[in-house]
């Protein structure tokens, strides 16, 4: 059963919008199909997918790498680092830009904004702007930044 499921999040990786997050559900991976998002080209940790958890309203965009294990004896058995696993949360409200990749054990808090490319490789605090490779945090998302940055992209809205 184990490599079934390992199987429907390798699928799922490749599959788009929406008909991806059935295949990853079917693999495990805790989220309510109905309120999260998973753009195209995600990839999801095929050996662990259970202890991947999308809360309600999350939104991943293009090409984000989830991660929940780490195993250098896969290509060296004499690796000093021993292998683990982790679970690897998103909570509510969290948007993931392009191409991030969240690192096993990382907790993103509730109303996170994660900026395209960065790399999180420790848990997040509730409503900050993260970007960076390691991580930064900006800010913290209040009423007024949030209005700040609104009113800076009115002209573009779609």
């Amino acid at each position: 059963m184990k490599t079934i499921k390992r199987l429907f999040c390798l699928i799922a990786n490749y599959l788009p919008p929406k008909l991806n997050c059935y295949f990853y559900k079917l693999s495990g991976v805790k989220l309510n199909i109905s309120k999260v998002w998973v753009g195209n080209k995600c990839y999801f940790d095929t050996q662990f997918p259970e202890n991947i958890s999308l809360k309600d309203n999350v939104c991943l965009s293009y090409g984000v790498t989830i991660l929940c294990h780490f195993d250098a004896s896969e290509s060296n058995e004499n690796h000093p680092l021993k292998k683990y696993k982790k679970k690897t949360i998103l909570e509510e409200g969290v948007f993931v830009g392009a191409k991030a990749i969240i690192m096993p054990g990382v907790t993103v808090r509730r109303n996170t904004f994660v900026q395209a490319g960065t790399v999180l490789t420790k848990s997040t605090i509730e409503n900050s702007f993260v970007y960076g490779n390691p991580q930064k945090t900006k800010c913290l998302l209040t009423k007024k930044i949030i209005s700040r940055i609104n009113n800076q992209n009115k002209n573009f809205y779609f």
